[in-house]
């Protein structure tokens, strides 16, 4: 909770000192920086569907909009190994639904609402010892609407993202314990264009620690090449610092299996 409510002043602060500053968002701007930050959190179902939760704040210098995200996901787990391949383990990880709500606050334009769901699966290969490639793809329905009376307009894109986590063992360096690299490429392709952030690659190398009470902090440096709107083709540069806080994860970071990274439905 504590995290939580600094999360949330951090945003509103960020947010309220950039509100003075002139604004651009009519310029042809090709290169930008931003800021994310996002809190975590997890839900149990039952013993084996866990529901995930992010709350997310993003900035974007020059200043061009600010956006709010609230994205839940259910996780569906998936044990079965295919039989026709005669397989031991599964091959799918699990299989995912989401819903969430996404405002941009544009300077000097029209502010947008987005509606979300997903549907998504996650499979996973061993690629050396402890290490394993998470192959994430979903689809989403994105319904976007400007606060101008101009209605509602639907979107569909499919994304594919694989990633996996460095892990340092104690007994090699026990003066890094805690510490892991979260590695991830992702691909966005466009069924049909929505209005804003048609992300066309992201690249998002971090480092992380983890608590001994299952907190953990990662710090992301990410480079998007990004479509922000459909009234022109000029895709845009995106560099990003984003802060990421998780709390209560220990199935992430089990003895008996190696580390999964965690995904979300975000933008």
């Amino acid at each position: 909770m504590k995290a939580f409510i600094f999360f949330c002043f951090t945003a509103i602060f960020i947010s309220a000192q950039t509100q003075a500053q002139d604004s651009i968002v009519d310029q042809d701007i090709k290169v930008n920086s931003q800021i994310w930050l996002d809190y975590n959190f997890t839900n149990a179902i039952d013993d084996d569907k866990i529901l995930r939760t992010q709350a997310g704040f993003r900035k974007i210098y020059p200043n061009v909009y600010n956006r709010f995200l609230v994205i839940s996901t259910l996780d569906i787990p998936h044990n079965k190994p295919l039989k026709i391949f005669n397989l031991k383990n599964a091959l799918i990880h699990n299989f995912q639904l989401g819903a969430g709500l996404i405002y941009t606050q544009n300077y000097e334009a029209d502010d947008n609402l987005e509606f979300r769901l997903v549907q998504g699966t996650k499979f996973k290969i061993p690629l050396l010892k402890g290490i394993v490639l998470i192959n994430y793809l979903r689809i989403e329905e994105r319904f976007q609407t400007k606060f101008n009376g101009s209605g509602w307009h639907s979107g569909f894109r499919f994304r594919y993202k694989i990633s996996t986590i460095l892990d340092w063992k104690k007994q090699f360096l026990p003066f890094i314990e805690g510490f892991y690299i979260p590695l991830s490429v992702e691909l966005f392709f466009n069924l049909k264009k929505s209005d804003q952030f048609n992300d066309v690659v992201r690249i998002e190398p971090g480092i992380g620690y983890k608590l001994k009470n299952d907190w953990r902090f990662e710090l992301h440096g990410i480079f998007n090449q990004t479509k922000n709107s459909t009234e022109n083709d000029t895709n845009t540069s995106d560099f990003i610092i984003r802060l990421r806080v998780f709390s209560g994860n220990s199935n992430l970071f089990s003895k008996k299996k190696p580390i999964l990274p965690e995904e979300e439905s975000e933008n």
